[in-house]
């Protein structure tokens, strides 16, 4: 066998042996893209089984919100009182947010704004705004009692 026999012989196992990786390359990508979408498909199920169960939760406490009796109602109390609670924080920020609700739709809009951004209702205001019009708004301390601050 001649020097330029030796060095084909050498480069066709090279060749095999660059196929063999590329092949292996290939088939490992195809592995990883197919696990990637198995993970997504996954997460997917689990995010739509966790809405399920809220929902499910949500229907639970509309029927079971009006017992006193039931074996949930210091749980029911508690959904009851942070809710009030989350209405007053939200009034709070829209207050600092100068904003106010759409009467028709229920958006958030600013309080200088004629018409609605969502449904376009002309935003009603008294005839007599004045400078010195008292406003109740809620305060951090109405917001926060102190057995939930920590």
């Amino acid at each position: 066998m001649g020097f330029v026999d030796s060095v084909k012989d050498l480069a066709g196992k090279f060749g095999e042996s660059v196929e063999r990786g590329a092949k292996t390359v290939s088939n490992s990508s195809k592995k990883f893209a197919e696990k990637t979408k198995m993970k997504r498909e996954i997460a997917r199920v689990q995010s739509d089984i966790n809405t399920d169960y809220i929902e499910l939760g949500k229907v639970m406490f509309e029927k079971i919100c009006d017992d006193p009796e039931s074996e949930y109602a210091s749980i029911v109390s508690d959904i009851k009182d942070k809710s009030a609670n989350l209405e007053e924080l939200k009034a709070l920020l829209m207050t600092l947010e100068d904003k106010i609700t759409c009467v028709n739709c229920g958006a958030h809009i600013r309080k200088d704004q004629i018409y609605c951004d969502k449904c376009g209702t002309k935003v009603e205001r008294p005839a007599a705004e004045t400078v010195a019009e008292v406003v109740e708004e809620p305060t951090t301390e109405a917001v926060f009692s102190s057995d939930q601050v920590e």
